[in-house]
């Protein structure tokens, strides 16, 4: 029995079939992420089919366009199965289910990652995740937009905060939104981009501890569920430490968003409980730098500091964790999440991006008899 037969394949518009300098070698270059892999064919018609491959054709009529043998229509399924496991083709007619599709671009993402047959069910695993956002100010509104953007349904907002005047040059609130709750006005937002799609709980309270934090998930947890810290009162390193805890006792992946500090973006760590280091791990790891920039980024706590900042700071530091959190729930063994054991810093004067490393630390009172 053919594994292939109505199947009507075309080679992905993202990516290029060339041949190289070497007789019979021909590369796959994805050209959305710059990866790319080489094949040798020592039969021609493959790669007449391969150059002609636009999904106009089911499997079947190509085995009888190019008049192949049993042996080479084999071959030609075996060729299949390559690149799709590679994201190289895909079936035309899965890809016009989504044509009017909303979220069709973020699928045509995803499809860059896995293979075509398996984007739906990815796509329903990760729009049906729970991102849980501590803070929805400057760093948390935009992390909940980009979130909302790619699809994610889910949505726990944590914040007693109202919508100042102020706040609007960093956020993504309105001046019709002063006054209200931040996480009722975020709320609004989502309703007014696709109404009835998003589900937001609103919880009006300030993160204090980590035992109440647990109170208020452990019974509203999905399957996948990520904590995401952008709250800064009284500091990040306060409420980091709460998150921390939480997270080790519900064992829940959780992302510190990092923020913005004067001219610097600050981009957080992401952690997995006893995968990766945790809060406390790159904490004590910091200690040893040293550094003067680090110890008076988030060392110096002063009240009405009064820090100048801009939108675009606020963005960039959501940007990478929104990244992160899709990163997470993917779960790619190719596509792991870039900030584990790591904090970086986007400095708007140079536009460099410096990242520091960080090792488990082996006193950790939370990693040392976790970590691998």
């Amino acid at each position: 029995m053919k594994k292939f037969s109505e199947e009507s394949f075309r080679i992905r518009p993202s990516v290029s079939f060339v041949p190289l300098q070497q007789d019979g070698y021909y590369q796959f270059f994805l050209s959305d992420i710059r990866q790319s892999f080489n094949l040798a064919f020592s039969d021609k018609k493959y790669v007449k089919i391969l150059t002609e491959l636009d999904g106009s054709l089911s499997f079947l009529q190509l085995e009888n366009k190019f008049s192949l043998t049993d042996q080479q229509s084999l071959g030609l399924e075996r060729l299949f199965e390559i690149l799709i496991e590679r994201c190289v083709v895909e079936d035309i007619r899965i890809v016009a289910l989504r044509s009017s599709d909303p979220f069709r671009r973020v699928k045509t993402f995803i499809g860059s990652y896995v293979p075509y047959h398996d984007v739906e069910s990815t796509w329903k695993r990760i729009s049906n995740s729970h991102a849980v956002v501590i803070g929805v100010g400057g760093i948390g509104s935009w992390v909940v937009s980009l979130l909302a953007q790619m699809g994610i349904k889910n949505f726990t907002l944590i914040d007693d905060d109202l919508v100042k005047l102020h706040n609007l040059n960093r956020s993504l609130f309105t001046k019709q939104d002063i006054g209200s709750l931040k996480t009722l006005a975020i709320d609004r937002m989502l309703s007014t981009r696709k109404k009835g799609y998003y589900a937001v709980t609103s919880i009006a309270e300030k993160l204090h501890s980590s035992t109440r934090l647990i109170s208020l998930l452990k019974d509203n947890l999905h399957p996948q569920t990520v904590l995401i810290n952008c709250a800064d009162y009284p500091s990040v390193a306060n409420t980091s430490a709460i998150i921390n805890d939480a997270a080790f006792t519900l064992n829940l992946p959780y992302i510190i968003a990092g923020g913005y500090n004067m001219h610097l973006s600050l981009v957080g760590p992401t952690i997995i409980p006893r995968q990766t280091p945790c809060f406390h791990c790159i904490s004590y790891g910091m200690d040893q730098l040293k550094v003067a920039e680090i110890e008076g980024a988030e060392r110096v706590v002063k009240e009405h500091r009064n820090l100048g900042n801009l939108a675009p700071l606020a963005a960039i530091s959501a940007s990478f964790a929104a990244n992160e959190y899709l990163k997470l729930i993917l779960d790619l063994p190719q596509l792991k999440p870039t900030m584990f054991g790591k904090r970086g810093e986007f400095n708007f004067l140079t536009k460099k991006l410096t990242v520091e490393e960080y090792m488990p630390w082996d006193k950790c009172p939370y990693c040392s008899r976790g970590m691998p």
